[in-house]
């Protein structure tokens, strides 16, 4: 596998210490994720960071090309990652009716061990995943099924349309 940055594509990454934003991912699929802080605008997932705290927002999708091995087809990763203190999230962002939460799951999963392999040596105190689908805010997981994704990739999942950041 091509040895891949996450933290240094082509996008670069978004900083911010405000205490109330969006991310918001375009329908298109050939457009990045990116930061929102005009509240009118469409937030696929709203992030509250009461405590100011500097995030750093790395989108992925359209930005780290990452191909199945011996083929041109790009892996299936998320929209993207943030990264404060010593904790790293990543997020999938959706406002289809027709994508299940599964598919989501599926999506950060691939990511976090792509992930993984191309940082090994990488270490956070607290890793999470989150899915968000403004087309269906009140999708739910089953306990087990974050267990089982826990134990999986090493991270914490949620599904939810707002994010504290703690």
């Amino acid at each position: 596998m091509q040895q891949i940055d996450f933290f240094n594509s082509d996008c670069g990454f978004e900083e911010t210490k405000s205490d109330k934003f969006g991310i918001h991912d375009e329908l298109d699929n050939n457009t990045k994720a990116y930061l929102v802080f005009d509240s009118q605008k469409t937030w696929t997932i709203e992030v509250l960071n009461s405590q100011g705290k500097s995030i750093e927002f790395y989108p992925i999708d359209n930005c780290v090309k990452i191909y199945k091995e011996n083929s041109k087809n790009k892996e299936s990763t998320c929209d993207g990652m943030l990264k404060f203190d010593n904790h790293l999230i990543f997020v999938e962002l959706t406002e289809s009716c027709h994508k299940s939460v599964e598919e989501c799951i599926s999506q950060i999963k691939s990511t976090i061990c792509l992930f993984k392999i191309c940082h090994p040596d990488l270490v956070f105190v607290k890793k999470s995943a989150v899915v968000s689908n403004t087309a269906r805010p009140t999708s739910t997981i089953s306990h087990e099924r974050c267990l089982d994704f826990r134990e999986e990739t090493g991270f914490g999942l949620s599904v939810k349309t707002v994010l504290n950041i703690k």
